[in-house]
């Protein structure tokens, strides 16, 4: 498994606010359905981005 960071973007009693998360999945594509699965389609803002090496 590989560690990738996102940052994405919320709604928060009507407000738009942008977080920085990480998610472990096997490749960046696995990691952007985790992300649409989580936050919804149009949330990824950046990423996701490779962040550590595998064991």
């Amino acid at each position: 498994m590989n560690t990738y960071s996102a940052t994405v973007k919320l709604m928060v009693n009507g407000r738009s606010l942008y977080a920085s998360t990480e998610v472990r999945a096997m490749n960046s594509s696995e990691a952007r359905w985790l992300l649409w699965a989580q936050f919804g389609f149009h949330s990824i803002v950046a990423g996701p981005i490779y962040k550590t090496s595998p064991n």
